[in-house]
């Protein structure tokens, strides 16, 4: 029988070693596997990181210049103390407390002690840690103004925010840490996520901001005493807006009766072009998320960092944000290589506006109380509001052959608001009403409709019109303005299309609003501009409750859509169809711009260049493209002549009556040839404030009915050459009578034109004073 011979022990020791080697190999491989292959991003990332130093390097915001070149927003330099972010956490106390313990009972005993035992240790070393806290503390509130509750809150803000971005970023990072690790083949079991320092919570966090030369000096002395707890930053950078203020002198020989002086009056105006402008504000959470700061992988300086950063919050500055934001530097140290990456800082760049701010500022002086324009008077005949009532006013002016925005001006301007007491919720100082309130047009809306109807066939420049009273027989409305008792129930009687221009007769344009009916007359009201934004600049992305994105900043109106027109009741869509043609009723509603928009539009023949805020730069968001309105030129030529007749001699935009029976024509500028319209469009009841104190004016509280809102909207030119230049559009809120409260005002803003050299004047001008 053959017998078999066993492995020698040393082979089967052997064999059993080889297997265990075998094995080990598996497991570092299926290791090295999963760290190169699962976590190999993250670990490399995480690797490159910790062989790097990363300072970033400051930038600034473009400036915003008018058009002149002066400036309205700029970044100057500044100071800013920042703590750093472990003393904000008190881990900073901790850190150097377990510190000074170690150093204190050696080595060798700190090892033996137990992790409670070494913090239970080290608070006892903590105290005089406190005490410096405690110092720069103090230092803080004495050096900063601020009390130690502002501070705390201050404190509490930069940890709040940093901890809530941990949150959000520490979240990302496990997600992509998981994705990777399931991705190479890892047990979802024993899947460990490693958090990696945010640079947040490694620099120090601005807490005053901005300080001057003597803080700055104070605490440069005190980093000697309190080593490594902030530092003093050189390059902090605030936003100026240097014509903010202003004094404007006014001259007041051409106001209109018991107004004017011989002797002119300074006018303090405070918050300048702040509508347009607009101001920065301090990122939010949302902000970081929508483009955060990264100065790894995928790179981008443009993003925002969790604090110190800014933001545009309103206006252009929010409108333009990603042509005025610049990009941080980055100087980037490697420790293994001793290698230097330097990416500089790029700034952001400038904007350019159409605006002139010294006509800007020179039109808000005259729309200040102080200079009456804008607050009740008698020869208003406002019988609703007492004499000396403030009324709220815009005013815009657009280079007809341009399109651009040479004076944008809303009033209260907002750094007004805090100065108008119980007023202020009522006054909407934060509503920029040449592009954000919308308006009934009233009649100013007139000569649109007539070039409207006589593209489309349904009137001819040669045609008459009777004036009959009343539009409907046997209905006493809607009527004309002239068919009252006080006259004595009168008519204009045939009227050709200039003629019904300079009456503002209002049974001409029931008439052709009723030939074009609804649907047409709202498509044309769109083709001059109305129904969407125009897009000046200003046009900002936002959401609305929904989530949904929304433009803002800008209102496009409103105009009449079909659906609604067919849905309304028999009755009513016959009314509102012809009083559409006088540019009041449901049909049509729209900004100051909106209207001085569509005159320039129709002074340039119908040429499509609608008004812009920018120089030579692109608008954010939708805009129309340039195009002519098929429109006849003898139909424009008629509108122009209907115009000038207005505000001639017997046009109803020619004259007022003071309170005395003294007749005082509207317009006294010299020079130049003026073309207008005066328009008269029903308001809402005033709710001037907050009667039942909820916080807010709204339809709950107490109103002033029958009040009617002031137009006037024109065109003005040199007189040698009868061509228009600029188009003027003022709104007088509760003014009432568009040529009694508007039109005092338009005729200053063409001086104001004059004064800044934009129109000829035959007048002498007088000696400024100061």
């Amino acid at each position: 029988m053959a017998r078999t011979h066993p492995l020698p022990m040393f082979h089967r020791r052997l064999t059993l070693l080889g297997g265990v080697m075998v094995l080990i190999a598996l497991v570092i491989g299926a290791q090295l596997t999963r760290l190169a292959v699962a976590q190999g991003a993250s670990l490399r990332s995480k690797a490159e990181r910790a062989l790097h130093q990363s300072t970033l390097l400051p930038t600034y915001r473009g400036r915003i210049v008018d058009h002149r070149g002066r400036h309205l927003a700029i970044d100057r330099p500044g100071y800013a103390i920042a703590v750093e972010y472990e003393v904000i956490t008190g881990a900073w106390v901790t850190r150097h407390a377990r510190r000074a313990a170690y150093k204190d009972i050696g080595a060798t005993a700190w090892a033996a002690l137990s992790d409670a035992e070494r913090t239970n240790l080290a608070t006892s070393y903590a105290a005089p840690f406190h005490a410096r806290v405690e110092r720069l503390h103090e230092a803080l509130c004495v050096e900063g103004g601020i009390d130690r509750g502002t501070l705390d809150e201050k404190l509490a803000a930069v940890r709040t925010r940093v901890e809530r971005l941990a949150e959000t970023v520490w979240a990302r990072q496990e997600e992509e840490q998981r994705n990777a690790f399931l991705a190479g083949g890892g047990d979802p079991a024993k899947f460990v996520f490693r958090r990696e320092r945010l640079i947040e919570q490694t620099e120090s966090h601005v807490i005053l901001e901005p300080v001057g030369d003597e803080v700055a000096f104070a605490f440069r002395g005190l980093a000697a005493e309190l080593p490594g707890m902030f530092d003093v930053r050189e390059h902090a950078r605030q936003r100026d807006y240097p014509w903010q203020e202003l004094l404007v002198t006014i001259d007041r020989r051409h106001l209109p009766g018991p107004l004017a002086a011989e002797t002119p009056i300074d006018v303090e105006v405070v918050g300048v072009a702040d509508h347009i402008l607009g101001g920065v504000r301090s990122v939010t959470e949302r902000d970081v998320n929508d483009r955060p700061l990264r100065t790894f992988g995928d790179v981008d300086l443009g993003g925002y960092r969790a604090l110190g950063d800014v933001v545009g919050g309103r206006g252009l500055e929010r409108g333009q944000e990603s042509t005025l934001r610049g990009r941080y530097g980055l100087v980037r140290k490697r420790f293994d290589t001793g290698e230097i990456e330097r990416i500089e800082p790029v700034p952001g760049r400038d904007v350019e506006l159409t605006i002139d701010v010294q006509l800007q500022a020179r039109i808000q002086a005259l729309l200040t109380p102080e200079v009456g324009l804008t607050v009740v008077q008698p020869h208003h005949q406002n019988t609703e509001l007492p004499a000396g009532w403030p009324l709220h006013s815009a005013v815009a002016v657009v280079e007809v052959e341009t399109g651009e925005i040479r004076a944008m001006v809303s009033m209260p301007t907002v750094a007004m608001e805090s100065s108008l007491g119980k007023a202020a919720l009522g006054a909407r100082a934060w509503c920029n009403r040449p592009v954000e309130a919308i308006y009934p047009p009233g009649s100013i809306f007139k000569p649109l409709v007539l070039l409207a109807a006589e593209a489309e066939g349904l009137v001819s420049i040669d045609d008459t019109i009777e004036c009959t009273g009343h539009y409907f027989p046997g209905r006493k409305r809607p009527r004309c303005w002239i068919y009252r008792e006080q006259w004595d129930f009168a008519t204009h009687g045939e009227l050709s299309p200039e003629d019904a221009i300079a009456q503002s007769c209002n049974i001409f344009f029931y008439t052709l609003a009723d030939r074009l009916g609804m649907e047409r007359l709202a498509d044309w009201t769109r083709r001059f501009g109305a129904g969407t934004p125009l897009n000046t600049g200003l046009l900002a992305r936002g959401t609305n409750p929904a989530g949904e994105m929304v433009w803002r900043e800008e209102s496009g109106g409103m105009v009449i859509d079909a659906a609604r027109i067919r849905a309304l009741p028999l009755r009513e869509r016959e009314f509102s169809r012809v009083t559409m043609g006088i540019g009041q009723g449901i049909g049509v509603a729209w900004t100051p711009l909106h209207a001085a928009n569509a005159y320039a539009t129709m002074a340039r023949g119908g040429i499509i260049r609608d008004a812009t805020l920018l120089a030579g730069a692109e608008a954010a968001g939708p805009r129309r493209a340039e195009g002519r309105l098929p429109i006849h030129p003898d139909a424009v030529d008629v509108a122009l002549e209907g115009l000038r007749r207005v505000v001639s001699e017997g046009g109803s935009g020619h004259h007022i009556v003071l309170a005395s029976g003294t007749v005082e024509p509207i317009f006294n500028a010299t020079g130049v040839t003026i073309w207008g319209k005066t328009g008269t469009a029903q308001a809402p009841p005033l709710r001037p404030y907050d009667t039942n104190e909820d916080g807010r004016v709204n339809g709950d509280d107490d109103g002033i009915a029958n009040l009617d809102h002031a137009w006037f909207v024109g065109l003005v030119g040199p007189a040698d050459t009868a061509r228009p230049m600029f188009a003027i559009a003022v709104i007088v809120e509760y003014g009432g009578s568009g040529a009694r409260a508007a039109g005092p005002v338009a005729n200053q803003v063409i001086r104001a034109l004059q004064h800044e050299g934009y129109l000829p004047s035959q007048d002498d001008e007088p000696e400024e004073a100061g």
